[in-house]
């Protein structure tokens, strides 16, 4: 399509007039990197004080640009100083970065709006499932099943006792060594342990551990998806034991994934160091930014962005180029559904950022428009239709 083409069309959904039609295409056109070059042009030209010339307009490329900005300033460790884009000058100087961004601020936040602002179809009127909520249950070692209050949100383990954040004991009768923190479907979690350590943990997941640690490392086990923000203990290492490998820290944030349906286990390091070892591999250390990926014995390592792997626990699904299947394996167990995985073509990639407490018939449409395809719909089983 020529560039006046996309131009108008960028005008319009600046506007609020562009059709649902437009905008794939226009969404479409910005995740292509053959066209980065182009997109980095328009955004410099739209995003200039001097060629924004409609209220409606300036407010949109204000918002667009901020996100811009924002983005930026994550990326390359910057804080704000309230000058956001004043000078055409910054702009320019910043319009390499913005190349880095264009998924975030242009075809993300595109997205999030089309899928917040547009109604589901009408073939999901009816398709009410609501996401999932802060749902667990404690169990400890001696057999007892504690549910946890949801609106609570977090539970804190000390030497004492066992209590939701707010203050209020949970009324654990004996004395417990070893508990475990189970997520349903639909469910999430998130625990204090006794050495200061933050667990948040993802539906259909478990988290073992005991009451308080006392030998000369920290170990828990996990099962599914949890992001540990683990407190500093120089003389106590911290170990994750995991179905296919184990990570030792010190002090660090990190992100495991190891749902058995999906048969690998994924680790992506946001900050510190970690050391990986498997069965049958050599160990690993790891640095900030880096994933590593274990599928059977050998670990493979890449540098990725791990705001896409650790959005779910600020209440987002984020994907970028992720293939249908892995997003369907996030949806059936936020919203607790059965999918039927037969015949998903495997070239269908999605880009979007999508809020997590939106209702199912919400995300469907989206992803319906985003990946040109069709769901069939029968309470909550479901099947791709291409």
């Amino acid at each position: 399509m020529e560039n006046t083409h996309i131009e108008e069309l960028f005008k319009k959904y600046l506007l609020g007039i562009i059709t649902e039609q437009e905008l794939a295409y226009l969404y479409d056109f910005f995740q292509q990197q053959e066209n980065q070059q182009e997109l980095d042009a328009l955004f410099i030209n739209f995003f200039s004080e001097e060629l924004v010339e409609s209220p409606p307009l300036a407010t949109k490329a204000t918002i667009v640009k901020d996100l811009a900005w924002q983005g930026i300033e994550k990326r390359l460790g910057m804080t704000t100083s309230g000058q956001k884009f004043r000078r055409m000058s910054w702009w320019k100087g910043v319009a390499a970065a913005a190349g880095l961004l264009l998924v975030l601020s242009s075809g993300f936040y595109f997205y999030r709006e089309y899928a917040g602002n547009r109604t589901a179809t009408t073939r999901f009127a009816n398709l009410d499932i609501p996401p999932g909520t802060n749902r667990a249950t404690l169990t400890t070692s001696n057999g007892t099943v504690y549910q946890l209050n949801g609106e609570k949100e977090e539970i804190v383990i000390d030497k004492e006792s066992i209590r939701y954040k707010d203050g209020d004991i949970l009324p654990v009768k004996d004395v417990i060594q070893l508990v475990t923190l189970n997520t349903p479907k639909g469910g999430q979690y998130r625990v204090t342990l006794s050495d200061g350590t933050r667990v948040w943990l993802n539906a259909a997941s478990s988290l073992s551990y005991p009451t308080s640690f006392n030998g000369k490392d920290r170990e828990v086990t996990l099962h599914g998806e949890a992001y540990f923000e683990v407190s500093q203990h120089a003389s106590q290492p911290f170990i994750v034991h995991t179905p296919k490998q184990d990570i030792k820290v010190l002090g660090t944030e990190f992100n495991i994934n190891c749902y058995q349906d999906e048969g690998k286990t994924v680790t992506t390091l946001v900050t510190g160091s970690v050391r990986l070892e498997s069965s049958g591999g050599l160990p690993l250390q790891m640095r900030p930014g880096e994933q590593a990926l274990l599928d059977k014995e050998d670990f493979n390592v890449a540098m990725v962005d791990v705001s896409l792997y650790t959005a779910w626990k600020d209440g987002d699904f984020r994907f970028r180029a992720t293939p249908l299947i892995e997003v369907l394996h996030q949806l059936e167990r936020w919203y607790d559904l059965d999918i039927d995985y037969n015949g998903i073509p495997e070239d269908i990639k999605i880009h979007a950022s999508i809020r997590r407490d939106k209702k199912l018939s919400t995300v469907l449409h989206a992803l319906e428009k985003i990946g040109d395809i069709k769901f069939d719909v029968n309470d909550r089983s479901i099947r791709v239709i291409h």
